[in-house]
């Protein structure tokens, strides 16, 4: 099943504005109704062999291996079946630390240098012990045993140690009584992607094959955090992108025959992307489930989304694993930025973020430079703010002749035909006096797609990820640890309200007084970024009603000649 992607903190922050809006556009009705006032290329040839000075050093991974040195070899040539021991690879390039398995000639690792956990150490991202599907291993699709070579044990060669330094061409071979299987994976010195090449022999002739995406990202007792939030399961799919979830594979496994580009297992702020353009057949996604190794037997396992691509005889890929940054993505194919789900906003997003960026460029720190991109976006919106606060003004003026009419029609029931005549009276009363009544509330309307684009691109731009602001903030796309911006921005919006023009009766504004209360609950778990965003905003709108104060504009509002305030015409 197809769903729309739309993330809980999307949701929520769209519930605030709603209620907001719902506020603004219905109490009138409410207090009427009860008698109130109204209301990259492929890779062709091996690297040398390393020399013993160019070994790296890892600590995390070295304790692992039993450096067995294997000389670089060539094609294996008839001959008996391939019989290895499992071993482990190294490899160290300038962004990664990647770990190979010649056990299904797969990735059992990857650690980014740039990009730190909770715990201080480099970003895993795939999920550790006790899976069983691993990235790139090799599946065919309709024999008796579509896990044969995921299970099996290659010969690898491609250097003179098991601790590697990019770049690389590692070669995995193996054969047995009927397959013969070559791999060879290069692994450049920067960037984040494995250029990959592999055939798959029954006999004499290539055959198709499938390869594995893995189970999940990122380890699995961190699956719902912020980082790898909504995993699923992603492919582009008639002009846009379609993500697969855990709630829709719940009814089991679903095969897709398709000729995308790409296929990736996607999350907030990391991929692990397959990109092929031309040789992939088809999908299979799925889900798996995983135990933590100490866990009780009553412990529920949690569920991980995996998927498989088929792909056409002797076929080589990219994989990028790594994070969803533009120019990351876009170097690989400009088409992949779509894969940062910005939402509908999209191109609203990124203009704002180029701005954001550039901004940063000079002043070197994200939260500073949130506060000027939002005084420059208040700057653009001056003229519709300046509508709103001056039609607010004058509603505010005829405060006292809306409600001598409405007095004058209270007592008379809501199926009397002459309560009618109370709305052509306040129209006429906004007629003579130039007055929009929804002057105050369409401003805000206006501005809702730029606080919607802004919203989105704080909360899926990695660029913001580990981003320090200023004392206990050292994190802008994580909420504030102590609340105390999202509580500081609920007493800038009861501020806001104690300046602005009353335009409603007493009760009314009671209940926009619970609206900062609302916003306030709503942010607390927001990233602080964007909380800092609103709350300036807030701040610079206060200074514009203050200025607005001062100069005293002309909300042009005229009293009626030789008529009581609100009186009906005849």
């Amino acid at each position: 099943m197809k769903t729309k992607e739309d993330s809980d903190i999307e949701r929520r922050l769209l519930l605030a504005i709603l209620l907001s809006m719902a506020v603004l556009f219905t109490a009138p009705y409410l207090l009427k109704y009860f008698n109130p006032p109204p209301p990259v290329p492929p890779v062709t040839e091996t690297i040398a062999a390393q020399s013993e000075e160019e070994r790296v050093e890892v600590p995390d991974f070295k304790e692992r291996m039993e450096p067995q040195v294997e000389a670089p070899g060539e094609l294996l040539e008839a001959g008996p079946a391939t019989a290895a021991e499992p071993e482990e690879i190294l490899v160290e390039s300038e962004l990664m630390q990647l770990r190979f398995t010649n056990v299904g000639a797969s990735l059992a690792s990857v650690r980014l240098k740039d990009y730190l956990a909770d715990d201080g150490e480099d970003l895993e991202l795939i999920p550790q012990t006790g899976l069983r599907v691993r990235p790139m291993s090799i599946y065919l699709d309709g024999d008796v045993r579509p896990d044969r070579l995921a299970t099996a044990v290659f010969e690898v060669s491609g250097g003179s140690s098991r601790i590697l330094r990019a770049p690389v061409t590692l070669l995995f071979e193996y054969r047995d009584a009927e397959l013969s299987v070559t791999r060879r994976v290069h692994i450049a010195e920067s960037g984040y992607q494995l250029d990959v090449e592999t055939e798959v022999r029954d006999g004499s002739r290539s055959i198709p094959f499938e390869i594995a995406l893995g189970a999940g990202i990122g380890n699995p007792p961190d699956g719902a955090g912020s980082d790898f939030r909504d995993p699923a399961l992603a492919f582009p799919e008639g002009g846009s992108i379609e993500r697969y979830k855990i709630g829709d594979l719940e009814e089991g496994p679903v095969r897709l025959e398709t000729a995308a580009r790409w296929a990736a297992i996607d999350s907030k702020f990391f991929t692990l992307l397959l990109f092929q353009p031309g040789a992939i057949r088809n999908l299979l996604m799925e889900t798996e489930s995983w135990t933590p190794p100490d866990a009780g037997d009553d412990t529920a396992g949690v569920e991980l989304v995996s998927g498989t691509v088929g792909l056409a005889v002797s076929s080589s890929f990219t994989l990028f694993v790594g994070p969803k940054k533009e120019e990351e993505l876009a170097a690989l194919d400009p088409g992949l930025i779509e894969l940062i789900n910005y939402g509908w906003f999209g191109p609203l997003v990124r203009p704002l973020l180029g701005a954001l960026k550039w901004i940063n460029s000079s002043v070197g720190n994200y939260g500073w430079s949130i506060i000027i991109l939002t005084f420059l976006i208040n700057l653009v919106l001056f003229p519709i703010r300046y509508k709103q606060m001056a039609s607010m003004k004058k509603m505010s003026a005829l405060q006292p002749q809306l409600k001598s009419i409405q007095d004058k029609y209270k007592r008379m029931k809501k199926e009397d035909s002459r309560k009618q005549q109370m709305n052509t009276e306040v129209m006429a009363l906004y007629k003579e006096h130039g007055v929009n009544p929804l002057g105050g509330c369409l401003p805000l309307v206006l501005q809702m797609p730029v606080l919607f684009a802004f919203f989105r691109m704080l909360d899926a731009s990695i660029e913001l990820r580990g981003a320090p602001f200023i004392f206990w903030i050292q994190d802008l796309s994580k909420a504030d640890p102590y609340y105390v911006t999202p509580i500081v921005m609920g007493i800038s919006m009861v501020a806001q309200q104690k300046m602005t023009p009353a335009t409603g009766d007493a009760t009314q504004r009671k209940m926009m007084m619970f609206l900062p209360v609302v916003f306030t609950f709503f942010f607390l778990n927001f990233s602080s970024g964007l909380v800092i965003y609103f709350l300036f905003s807030n701040l610079f709108a206060m200074m514009l009603q203050l200025g607005l104060q001062k100069f005293k504009p002309d909300v042009a509002v005229k009293k009626p000649a030789g008529k009581k305030p609100g009186k009906a015409k005849k």
